[in-house]
């Protein structure tokens, strides 16, 4: 699904995400370690890599890590009949 078009936007890469208690999100940066701007975190293009880093993240970290898409939106609109 890594290629495929979803709605006018495209996968772009991909981010480690972990869920804090509070319901905040931390976004992974090997640097800087969790930041929570998801703009100051690595961006991943494989799925496959973030989703290794992930699970090393994850065995030494109680809490919840993802692997999320981030897409990219090519500002065009979509060719869909409306009906006219």
């Amino acid at each position: 699904m890594a290629d495929e078009e979803i709605a006018g936007a495209e996968v772009a890469g991909y981010l480690i995400r972990r869920e804090l208690e509070n319901g905040d999100d931390e976004f992974w940066n090997p640097a800087e370690k969790w930041v929570s701007d998801p703009g100051d975190a690595e961006l991943y293009e494989e799925e496959d890599e973030a989703n290794a880093v992930a699970d090393l993240l994850s065995e030494n970290d109680p809490l919840v890590i993802t692997v999320e898409e981030v897409l990219y939106d090519d500002g065009e609109e979509d060719d869909v009949n409306d009906g006219e």
